[in-house]
């Protein structure tokens, strides 16, 4: 008597192509270990890579200060640079820090002043330090020639806050807090960078 007389080939059969499945389910789930352990490395890898250029840049805890010169056009931009926080009516910031402002040199030509995400041709951000007269800044989102502003560097030299105003299309005005703890510090890199 064989060992399958009391089997029907169907059920055979079914069982046959149930083990089969299940091999086929069970191996394309699992990952190599190898495979994992690589990626988890190129991921630290990437991470370490990150976090050393983030502190090569670093000045102190609220600013940084770079260099690069762009591959296309040949240009050295080198900045000194933080992020601003929205700002209520009150003029008190809210939420985090997300909204660049730059001091910055193009070449050897400057200092110009980059605030917020400034995208609204025909319209230009204003920069208030303390309690000082509003200045209006020559960026008009890259469309018009720049107009350096050493008076108002000057200001965020011997300041300790700005509040701003810029022009993001098609949204319209929007007015940011920046802390200038810091920046005199990130002001003599720029320099020393500038000089390079």
């Amino acid at each position: 008597m064989s060992p399958n007389s009391g089997r029907s080939s169907v059920e055979i059969f079914m069982r046959a192509v149930a083990l089969i499945v299940c091999s086929v389910l069970i191996c394309s789930c699992a990952t190599p270990p190898r495979q994992e352990d690589e990626a988890a490395r190129i991921g630290r890898e990437a991470m370490d890579w990150a976090n050393a250029l983030e502190r090569a840049r670093s000045v102190n805890d609220n600013w940084s200060a770079y260099c690069a010169t762009d591959q296309v056009s040949t240009t050295r931009r080198c900045y000194a640079g933080t992020f601003g926080r929205l700002m209520l009516a009150s003029g008190e910031p809210v939420g985090d820090k997300s909204f660049p402002f730059q001091v910055y040199f193009l070449n050897q030509a400057g200092p110009y002043v980059l605030v917020g995400h400034h995208t609204f041709p025909g319209r230009t951000p204003t920069v208030r330090v303390d309690d000082n007269i509003p200045i209006e800044v020559n960026d008009a989102a890259g469309v018009n020639a720049l107009r350096p502003h050493p008076e108002l560097v000057e200001k965020l030299r011997r300041g300790t806050a700005v509040r701003a105003r810029f022009h993001e299309w098609p949204r319209g005005a929007r007015d940011i807090y920046v802390d200038l703890t810091g920046f005199e510090e990130a002001w003599q890199r720029l320099l020393t960078l500038k000089a390079q």
